[in-house]
């Protein structure tokens, strides 16, 4: 019977490397003269090198003008690209929306079974799936399930005639502001009737099961809460159904516990909110610390780990935006890559891009950056290295220690010697720490190497590590099992 461990690291869904693309801004289109056809009345083609720009709010279509503005990025151009992707480590692709849509964003679907024209058609779509798996990396799609767009021919239908066959797959009535629900009350984005069983079926089985048959290997699901655990549940065994290793993930902002197993997994970013707030000084670290013992002991080991650690996305400010100081910075993407869960790194991510909100958030991926020399790409490279080779930062467990002064947990794995202490100082003072070590197997005077700097950096006294570190600096200690000219204190308890 295999243990725990080897289990995980043969589940692709568990501390994985995940790249979150953009399709429109991710890679210009090889031939761009080609395809203006493909373009709407209503959406504007800009340079490449033009950065998004708040617009304002038209008058003849229910948008701002920024939501119609194209880079002209597609399928075939992400394709000339992975190898990008293969030189950092990716492992997990996820897409934003790449269905049917009138928006840049493509969260407004008008037909979810066609590849949208800006990007490209279903046989484009088919040969991405190839390539990916021809480089064993897997995708995961962004299922906008809560709401279509006002032009999907469904709702068009339904708005038409209270006779119209689709007229109970939405919600009509003069409580709602434009006359039906709508998300947020977005004219444009209509909220699909989830309790009406023919849209369930329409959207798990015709929708979700058709793409996992295709080759898609997960679900990232956009706004999962407002779909409900009953939904969410349905949602997620009709994916398993069809492959049980399928990876359902839902956008869930607030305490994410209750939610699985409705979903696999969630975004973490309340682990973002947690690590902005420790860095700040909102909360001390001691309470740090137990606030992030609960919150993986409320969510459960096994989904921690299948969740993804996300600093930014689309919808967030960059972190190198909200992080202005580089102490701030590293420390904060140190964190990201030591805590359980998969590291989710939006385009751009591994160049230190800036940007506050949509739209400038949003900026087309520069190529002319020279990413190998880039000092921000090559920290991200050293971490993800570090990620890939060590067993305990990938499917460990979560085992917090105790401390005031520090950020202070362990990632541990049934080989002791594979055992990697976090320690973080998320101050602006120099702080001194005897941390209790409780590992019964450990030798008294186990040395430790810190992985980031590869120094052999202190000793454990007995029970106890003494460690002092700088602000805002951290450590991940790995214990030097060796023996001393033949000599091991712990020769019968490894």
């Amino acid at each position: 019977m295999q243990d725990i461990f080897s289990l995980r690291s043969q589940d692709w869904r568990v501390g994985k490397i995940v790249y979150q693309i953009f399709v429109d801004r991710f890679a210009p289109a090889l031939n761009l003269e080609s395809k203006r056809h493909r373009y709407q009345p209503g959406q504007h083609l800009l340079p490449w090198d033009a950065l998004p720009k708040p617009g304002t709010k038209l008058t003849s279509l229910p948008y701002y003008a920024h939501e119609l503005d194209f880079w002209g990025g597609d399928l075939q151009s992400l394709i000339s690209k992975l190898d990008h992707l293969t030189r950092m480590g990716v492992q997990t692709v996820y897409l934003n929306p790449i269905f049917q849509a009138l928006s840049n964003h493509k969260y407004d679907t008008i037909d979810y079974l066609t590849i949208s024209s800006e990007y490209g058609s279903n046989d484009d779509f088919l040969a991405l799936i190839k390539a990916l798996k021809e480089r064993n990396i897997r995708l995961v799609l962004d299922g906008v399930f809560n709401h279509v767009s006002s032009f999907h021919p469904f709702f068009l239908s339904a708005k038409a005639g209270e006779n119209s066959s689709y007229r109970d797959w939405f919600v009509f009535g003069p409580q709602f502001r434009h006359g039906y629900r709508a998300w947020h009350h977005a004219p444009s984005l209509p909220e699909l009737n989830l309790d009406n069983p023919n849209v369930r079926d329409y959207l798990f089985k015709q929708v979700v099961q058709h793409y996992l048959h295709l080759g898609v290997d997960g679900w990232r699901l956009d706004t999962a809460i407002e779909l409900g655990s009953q939904h969410l549940n349905a949602l997620t065994q009709a994916a398993h159904d069809i492959k049980p290793d399928t990876l359902v993930i839902g956008e869930i902002l607030q305490y994410p516990s209750d939610w699985i197993p409705s979903v696999d997994a969630v975004i973490h970013l309340g682990l973002r909110d947690w690590l902005l707030h420790t860095i700040t000084g909102r909360i001390t670290p001691a309470v740090a610390n137990r606030q992030l013992q609960q919150y993986v002991n409320d969510l459960g080991m096994e989904a921690t780990l299948r969740s993804w650690i996300a600093l930014e996305n689309h919808d967030l400010p960059r972190i190198r935006h909200v992080l202005h100081d580089d102490q701030d910075y590293h420390f904060a993407k140190i964190l990201q890559f030591a805590l359980p869960g998969n590291v989710q790194l939006y385009q751009g991510e591994e160049l230190g891009l800036t940007g506050s909100r949509d739209p400038s958030n949003r900026e087309p991926y520069p190529w002319h950056i020279d990413a190998p020399s880039n000092p921000i790409y090559q920290f991200h490279q050293q971490l993800i290295a570090l990620r890939l080779h060590h067993r305990a930062l990938t499917i460990g467990d979560f085992l917090p220690l105790i401390s005031d002064q520090f950020i202070a947990f362990a990632r541990t794995t049934n080989q002791l010697e594979e055992t990697c202490l976090v320690l973080a100082n998320p101050t602006a003072e120099v702080k001194t720490e005897w941390i209790l070590l409780p590992f019964a197997k450990l030798p008294y005077d186990t040395k430790y190497v810190d992985l980031l700097t590869k120094q052999l950096v202190t000793r454990q006294e007995g029970m106890y590590l003494s460690l002092t570190l700088k602000p805002k600096q951290i450590m991940i200690l790995s214990p030097v099992i060796q023996p001393v000219e033949g000599y091991l204190s712990s020769k019968y308890e490894r």
